[in-house]
């Protein structure tokens, strides 16, 4: 159809479909002299926005091998497609084949709408690699889609990094990805020339390729860590790690304090290539670039003992080694925090189960230079009876009963296996102020301390834990120790 819009202009409507042929003659015929028409020729065509997409969009698999493919149609209500492997609808045993999902062996297919197949790697590498795999939509015959899949004659497994050179005691994190197929499960190990022996010479890794390097270096120091295809287990890939030999830190113990810890706890430093103090002379802790009194019982571990001015305030402070010979290590940082102003409470309920932006800074025990167990863990807490100094530990929360009215006292006693003694400071969570006091502590040997406990008739309800500090900052804490009723 076409309206007139003015004295020179026109608007030209084209049918819903296009006619047979498809072209169609525009006249304009001027009203002053008929026999001046003049006329435009239209082709008529028809438009889409029909559009095909495979994924994914490139792949590899090895022989004999099957790959999920998914296509979506789009810009149309017919979602029935052609798949072809080169150009063949369907496929064929050369160049591979388009079989229903999940079902062996394969059963061909063609057409589907929309949805998934399988393509099915051919039995050798076809002369044609990579190979396309289309879908094609019914609905218009121009859209298509396709998938690039390159034929491996075997499973092929790649390990990253590469290479990489470690420190005694360092780690590393490997990844395994296995070329060829849709099972990407591996078993790692660690071999080398230097790998016989007791123990783990040449270091350890997990199941997650999570790798240890040992607390010396092998002869030779050279390692490999390999990843072996659990499908196939011919198949395997392998990385390079070379174990340094020079003179390394790997680890302090502590390797953070808080500052104005009362001092007198040892420093530990670990690593490799350190000189014994027997028969000596042997090698020398530096210390905030100060070289300190040491005690080194081996090539991997060296202690010093630090002093309350030492950790006074906060600071990242350097710590090397320096061997007879002069030369040094590397350097590491002995982290001092300073101390909290005050405690922070982290509110959670039903309603809000989680929180963010709640970061939580953990200061290592200064014990941890020479045990790896702080001495202020609580094993049990419990009731103390007065007139029969009896004190009767438990695993279940201790009930404390406020009073009716005013305030009054509860005995508790409290156990460790390293001991608890009146010179620790001892806490419990609650209001600020708190309504909960700690008023009097003595000792009852065996490691138990007794603590006279006061609180208030207002006393909020609830779980309550004890907090117990000693004087280089170090704390623990008796979680839910005791419920306020």
């Amino acid at each position: 159809t076409i309206v007139s819009t003015g004295a020179s202009t026109a608007n030209f409507t084209a049918p819903a479909t296009p006619p047979s042929p498809n072209t169609v003659n525009v006249i304009a015929t001027p009203a002053a002299d008929p026999a001046r028409a003049a006329s435009v020729t239209l082709t008529i065509t028809v438009t889409t926005t029909i559009a095909v997409q495979v994924s994914p969009a490139t792949s590899t698999r090895a022989v004999n091998h099957r790959q999920t493919l998914s296509v979506e149609v789009t810009g149309t209500s017919n979602r029935n497609v052609t798949w072809q492997v080169n150009g063949t609808p369907g496929g064929d045993t050369t160049a591979g084949q388009i079989c229903v999902v999940g079902v062996g062996p394969c059963q061909p297919v063609s057409t589907t709408n929309g949805g998934s197949v399988d393509y099915l790697a051919p039995a050798s590498v076809p002369s044609r690699n990579p190979v396309t795999v289309s879908a094609t939509s019914q609905a218009d015959s121009t859209k298509s889609g396709s998938a690039q899949v390159t034929i491996l004659a075997h499973l092929q497994v790649n390990v990253s990094p590469p290479s990489v050179t470690l420190a005694p005691r360092a780690t590393q994190q490997f990844t395994a990805a296995v070329d060829g197929t849709s099972d990407q499960v591996v078993t790692w190990q660690v071999s080398g020339p230097g790998c016989g022996g007791a123990g783990s010479p040449c270091g350890g890794i997990d199941s997650t390729g999570f790798y240890t390097a040992p607390f010396a270096p092998p002869a030779p120091n050279t390692v490999n860590v390999t990843a072996t295809s659990s499908e196939d287990t011919s198949r395997s890939g392998s990385a390079r790690v070379t174990i340094a030999t020079g003179l390394t830190i790997t680890a302090l113990l502590p390797a953070s304090v808080t500052a104005s810890a009362a001092g007198g706890f040892t420093l530990k430093v670990e690593g490799a290539n350190f000189v014994a103090s027997s028969p000596g002379p042997g090698s020398t802790i530096l210390f905030n670039n100060s070289p300190r009194t040491t005690n080194c019982s081996g090539s991997s571990e060296c202690t010093t003992t630090l002093a309350g001015v030492d950790v006074a305030t906060a600071a990242s402070l350097p710590v090397q080694i320096r061997n007879t010979d002069n030369t040094t290590s590397n350097q590491v940082f002995l982290v001092v925090v300073p101390p909290a102003a005050s405690d922070d409470v982290i509110a959670l309920s039903s309603a809000a189960p989680s929180a963010t932006g709640k970061d939580i800074v953990v200061v290592e025990p200064t014990t941890a230079g020479t045990s790896t167990d702080l001495n202020l863990n609580v094993v049990a807490v419990g009731s103390y009876s007065a007139s029969s100094n009896t004190c009767v530990l438990g695993s279940d929360p201790l009930v404390l009963a406020r009073p009716a009215s005013g305030t009054a006292t509860a005995d508790i006693c409290a156990f460790s296996l390293s001991g608890l003694d009146p010179a620790l400071n001892y806490t419990l969570t609650g209001p600020a102020p708190n309504d909960i006091l700690v008023v009097a502590k003595q000792p009852l040997g065996l490691g138990i301390i007794r603590l006279t406990l006061q609180l208030s008739s207002t006393a909020l309800p609830g779980p309550r834990t004890l907090f117990i500090e000693n004087a280089n900052k170090d704390k623990t804490a008796a979680t839910g120790a005791f419920e306020v009723k």
